[in-house]
């Protein structure tokens, strides 16, 4: 089921279910020439990271192909759930959640959009009456 993982990382890169973090420094803090003093609240946009067009060429194009050609998930830039000592400790038990999910969506049954609702994609995407679809027994 790689191609199903790979179809759930676009997914979750296009539309990023949190938007970035928010942490307080714990020390001095010089970045580009500014310094950000102790004890700042700063919130972290990682949403961004994820439209960067070097690390994801064409980065509004829904493509999970991409996720096939190289192991993004082992990158840095990859925090759809989180990073370092902060990893989502369900990462896996989610993925398998939306993976079988999927299987079954796809494989018994038939769908489609009704209402012609706009989705937008920028800067997230979503649909602002949401999006209506007549699902099917095949």
């Amino acid at each position: 089921m790689s191609f199903t993982r790979a179809v759930i990382f676009e997914t979750l890169r296009i539309a990023t279910v949190v938007n970035g973090v928010l942490r307080k420094t714990t020390q001095d803090v010089e970045m580009k020439g500014f310094v950000i003093p102790k004890g700042w609240r700063i919130y972290v946009y990682t949403r961004e990271i994820n439209y960067d067009p070097f690390l994801y060429p064409e980065p509004l194009t829904f493509n999970p192909w991409r996720w096939l050609e190289k192991n993004l998930e082992s990158h840095q830039h990859f925090m759809m759930f989180g990073g370092g000592g902060r990893l989502c400790p369900g990462k896996e038990l989610g993925i398998v959640e939306i993976a079988a999910f999927l299987h079954h969506f796809v494989t018994r049954y038939r769908w489609e959009e009704v209402g012609g609702d706009k989705i937008l994609k920028f800067p997230r995407v979503e649909a602002p009456n949401g999006l209506h679809i007549r699902v099917w027994d095949h």
